[in-house]
């Protein structure tokens, strides 16, 4: 379903098309796509594609399949992978901003927006600010991600409470949250449940929107291409897209705990 959902998001791109051109031209700074779980660079080259036609530097993160080599044993394993992969991409993303001078903003679909986030805790004076797509911020089990996980990993992963606190508290645990972040997630998402979807944050840097698309749709999705380019403008450059009659009935504003 998630997949045969992918094709029509994809062939919306002509019924947009008039909201697209419409979004402010991009500023010419760097923007990083960090792929989902199991997800390669591939898997968010059409989102690259739309931004550098908008005027910004899209980069890959360059680190392969997103969590193909780790084998954990215990939730508390993969939280020290995560730690790890997030070193590596700091490491790229203060080579870029020594290169250009300007702070770089992460897009990163699914596990690759928890990265994005705990990233913007950690590294603020690099980091402008984070979108992140479909993005499992809260209790996974339950959802269609756990039992994929599971099957991954032959249900070989140990898991306790207090491992999947340490797991959901960690995001937010590198250091006080100075960088805005816009976390979409969708309502009808088949992998990640909108219930734990959602960053949270001091709403003065965190705000959350509910958009019309499947979980691996995000990176495809036109309609979540322009949320992307309206958010990536200062505020004042920003199109009011939850008063478009047009776009109205598939984005939405929520609030933010």
């Amino acid at each position: 379903m998630e997949f045969g959902r992918v094709v029509l998001e994809m062939g919306s791109t002509a019924m947009l098309a008039p909201v697209l051109q419409r979004l402010p031209a991009g500023d010419g700074h760097t923007i990083m796509t960090i792929p989902g779980f199991m997800g390669a660079d591939g898997s968010t080259s059409r989102l690259r594609k739309f931004l550098n036609g908008r005027g910004y530097k899209a980069i890959p993160w360059g680190l392969g399949r997103n969590a193909s080599e780790v084998r954990p044993a215990s939730l508390d394993a993969f939280l020290a992978h995560r730690r790890r992969t997030e070193d590596l991409i700091a490491e790229r993303i203060e080579a870029e901003y020594r290169a250009s001078g300007r702070k770089v903003s992460l897009i990163g679909w699914s596990l690759g927006g928890l990265y994005s986030v705990a990233l913007a805790h950690r590294f603020p004076q690099w980091i402008r600010q984070v979108i992140t797509l479909g993005t499992p911020y809260g209790d996974p089990r339950g959802t269609s991600l756990y039992n994929l996980m599971g099957r991954v990993y032959n249900d070989q992963v140990e898991v306790d409470e207090a491992m999947l606190a340490r797991w959901v508290d960690y995001t937010y645990s590198g250091g006080e949250l100075r960088v805005p972040v816009l976390a979409l997630f969708s309502e009808s998402d088949g992998i990640v449940g909108a219930g734990i979807a959602r960053c949270e944050g001091d709403p003065r840097y965190v705000s959350n929107m509910a958009v019309m698309a499947s979980h691996v749709g995000f990176p495809f999705n036109p309609l979540v291409f322009g949320v992307i380019a309206n958010y990536l403008v200062e505020p004042q450059q920003r199109w009011a897209l939850c008063d478009s009659p047009l776009l109205r009935p598939f984005v939405r504003l929520v609030e933010t705990a």
